[in-house]
């Protein structure tokens, strides 16, 4: 994880120093951000090695966005990386990287998208990594676009659960083929379409540490639409998610599935809306996956040239199949940003966090937290991105 961070952060200075052709744009950022969280773990009690009186954090965040056009190839690459550290003894940092590569080649007659894709995740309940490779044809004609995406993925994946209270000696590694047809049509200012996923996922062991088979196959018809005029867009899909497990102890999956977003933006305010409801993967020994529930609201007002306002709530629910366990977490809270000029932000939030524990005990915490924040477009006339101190939800 360190590699990747040091990764990152060696391309973008390099790439913040090269000279750019004029096709060419680069956006980086950095946050610092640091407070005290009364519950690093989220846990009864305050959490593991903190009694009940938390621990101060320190945190660093790095984005970086290139992209460039040379003839009729167009290619963007982004890279994030946020490593949060504590004081207190006994808990682990948290360490999350991701990387991007996106290439274009073609036209409207016919198109060929390659996406190459990588997070690696390092947390006290999880850790994760996930290499993917996806390659999508398309063909627009008029106003409709038939598509086509393949993808190849290799994760791995170890979580703690209720059972045990830590993470499995081996973790969980699958390999999963995915096929996506579909087509979808245009009209002025909205869109609609319809696809189908078709994936089959594949463990490294045929039985997994608890004796269960978690190979499955999965069947995912999807109906999509968006809409956007002016400050306003919006964007939702429903889709039938069918599974089928190889071990008879897990109930084959049949559930509906669904992922909203809604944003408006009159000056000198912000809304955006979001709904989701998805499958996740897991490796507790009792269920073939979860379903994840999040609905969140976030705003924001911007007072003048220099200060800016923001509000966030959210809620989540996470439902283990074939048991009876569930975990619900309640967020909300306020934040402020000052502008100080030269591309640098201040930033102040505190967040409260409330909600039940897989095992059915309650658990709470709040963060206060201080942020700086730098933006960085040499290549652009106007940065097109921001980093600003929000509520952490």
């Amino acid at each position: 994880m360190l590699r990747i961070i040091v990764f990152i952060i060696v391309v973008g200075s390099y790439l913040l120093g090269a000279p750019a052709r004029a096709e060419d744009e680069l956006i980086a950022s950095m946050r610092l951000r640091g407070g005290y969280d009364s519950n690093p773990l989220f846990s009864t009690g305050g959490g593991r090695g903190t009694g009940s009186i938390g621990s101060a954090f320190i945190g660093t965040e790095v984005g970086l966005i290139a992209a460039g056009k040379q003839d009729d190839i167009t290619w963007n690459a982004t890279a994030e990386a946020n490593a949060t550290r504590y004081i207190a003894p006994g808990i682990d940092p948290a360490l999350v990287a991701k990387l991007g590569l996106r290439g274009i080649m073609g036209d409207d007659d016919f198109r060929v998208i390659s996406t190459t894709s990588f997070s690696e995740i390092d947390t006290y309940n999880t850790k994760s990594m996930d290499l993917a490779q996806a390659v999508k044809l398309e063909s627009t004609k008029g106003k409709v676009k038939w598509f086509v995406t393949g993808e190849v993925g290799l994760s791995r994946l170890n979580q703690t659960n209720v059972i045990f209270q830590d993470f499995l000696p081996v973790p969980h590694q699958v390999l999963r083929g995915t096929i996506i047809p579909g087509v979808r049509v245009k009209d002025g200012k909205g869109e609609i379409g319809v696809s189908v996923n078709l994936s089959m996922r594949r463990y490294a062991e045929e039985l997994d540490l608890f004796g269960y088979r978690r190979n499955n196959e999965r069947i995912q018809p999807f109906v999509f639409g968006s809409y956007e005029d002016g400050d306003f867009s919006m964007f939702a899909s429903v889709s039938q998610l069918y599974g089928i497990w190889h071990d008879i102890d897990f109930t084959n999956v049949n559930t509906t599935l669904f992922d909203a977003n809604l944003a408006w933006r009159p000056k000198p305010f912000t809304l955006e809306l979001a709904a989701v409801r998805r499958a996740g993967e897991t490796t507790f020994p009792l269920s073939p996956i979860t379903i994840d529930t999040l609905f969140t609201a976030k705003g924001s007002w911007q007072v003048d040239d220099k200060w800016t306002l923001t509000a966030a709530a959210g809620y989540t629910q996470s439902v283990y199949l074939d048991s009876p366990y569930r975990a619900t977490t309640y967020t909300y809270g306020i934040g402020a940003v000052r502008d100080i000029g030269n591309g640098y932000k201040l930033g102040f939030d505190l967040t409260r966090v409330t909600g039940t524990l897989l095992d059915g005990e309650p658990a709470q915490g709040y963060i206060v937290a201080s942020s700086l924040s730098k933006s960085f477009a040499p290549t652009a006339t106007k940065p097109k991105g921001d980093v600003t101190a929000k509520p952490a939800i």
